[in-house]
């Protein structure tokens, strides 16, 4: 018994902290929150170039780790790094200088919280388009108006979405975005 039970508390243990992959699509113009996950010890960060011009990915001095992809030429191409150290890891490309982001690496975060450490909603108050941005993939979403009606609903199979919210009427309005089997919601405000 005692056996068993010491395998099923490994096994949830294991799922708890289970190592997550976050997928940076890297081209010119990509900076900010969309260059800048929350992950934890033991998880991956991978930049994948979307376009087809030479880029890096190259830890800035004073970060928490040093990485560096060297310059890497062509759409696909993809370059990996694993955090092993707590701490702040701010890069760039060594040929674009508006390519900037921080990977922030904390203690043992729950899938659920990756998830919504990961998520990004911009701008926030929007006019005419809102972003949705999460390193996890993001399935589908839905805007719901503070009466609790459906006022906009997507699937979706990428990492980012953009809403035309210019038809909705000035307010607050909750978005709901799925990813597998997990959601967040978040209030955003439509002028």
């Amino acid at each position: 018994m005692k056996k068993f039970l010491l395998v099923i508390a490994l096994f949830v243990t294991i799922s708890i902290s289970a190592q997550t992959t976050f997928d940076i699509d890297w081209e010119v113009g990509v900076s900010g929150a969309p260059a800048s996950p929350t992950v934890e010890i033991g998880d991956t960060v991978r930049w994948t170039w979307t376009d087809g011009l030479p880029h890096s990915v190259t830890s800035d001095p004073g970060s928490q780790q040093a990485f560096d992809s060297g310059i890497i030429t062509g759409m696909g191409t993809q370059f990996s790094f694993t955090f092993t150290e707590l701490g702040t890891n701010d890069y760039g490309c060594d040929v674009h200088a508006n390519m900037v982001g921080t990977v922030t690496v904390q203690d043992i975060l729950s899938v659920e919280e990756k998830f919504v450490k990961s998520l990004t909603f911009y701008p926030n108050p929007a006019s005419d388009q809102l972003h949705i941005f999460s390193l996890l993939k993001i399935d589908s979403y839905k805007v719901h108006n503070l009466a609790g009606q459906l006022v906009m609903q997507n699937v979706d199979e990428g990492n980012f979405s953009t809403l035309e919210v210019s038809a909705l009427q000035p307010g607050i309005y909750f978005v709901q975005v799925n990813s597998g089997d997990l959601s967040h919601t978040t209030k955003v405000v439509i002028q």
